[in-house]
């Protein structure tokens, strides 16, 4: 690997910690785990396809169904809610590989995540976002790295009954640490329920 790759991967891992570092700090001072008894757990299911995106990674045939568990908590006094969600099980069918040939990768991520409600019982419309760590069992085509960072932004419905439905767009990378490094890009479809 060349210096400055390692350079690039020290200098990553670095800013990371930081940004924990400070974050653990200031959300002590804000009150940020005040309400983390009043927290539940949320399991969900989601599928979707890959986004055509007109390159040599084109996704179009692609597709791939998942299932996450979380356990969110609300933020001190807001509409907002965090927490920390697991992919223990994320199918991904490749339409084509490298070599031309339809495989299924399997994956699994965790990562934090953040909600916003329309209202503080945090019931009807919200936004999220999220970001993941992901390790997958080999690599999705014109990805160079087995380590990927999944993100995704979404918008959905929270039912009084406490079921959700969900639209998010996904985006799978190495985030520039491997090359080649062509995304994974995917419009998903989310169902589930907190307990």
């Amino acid at each position: 690997m060349p210096v400055f790759g390692r350079i690039r991967k020290v200098a990553f891992l670095s800013v990371f910690v930081i940004i924990v570092l400070i974050s653990e700090a200031f959300c002590g001072e804000a009150g940020f785990f005040d309400d983390f008894d009043k927290g539940h757990w949320r399991f969900e299911a989601l599928g979707g396809s890959g986004l055509s995106s007109g390159d040599k990674a084109d996704r179009k045939g692609d597709y791939y169904f998942a299932s996450s568990i979380g356990y969110e908590w609300p933020i001190y006094k807001s509409r907002g809610e965090v927490g920390l969600r697991w992919y223990p099980a994320l199918l991904y069918y490749q339409d084509r590989d490298d070599n031309g040939e339809s495989d299924t990768i399997y994956a699994t991520a965790l990562g934090p995540l953040m909600r916003w409600y329309r209202d503080t019982d945090h019931k009807g419309p919200y936004w999220e976002l999220g970001v993941s760590l992901l390790w997958n069992s080999h690599q999705f085509r014109r990805n160079a790295a087995r380590w990927n960072v999944l993100s995704e932004i979404g918008i959905g419905y929270e039912f009084d009954s406490d079921w959700h439905i969900a639209l998010k767009f996904q985006h799978i990378s190495n985030a520039q640490t491997r090359s080649p490094n062509e995304g994974v890009n995917a419009l998903v479809l989310c169902l589930g329920f907190e307990f």
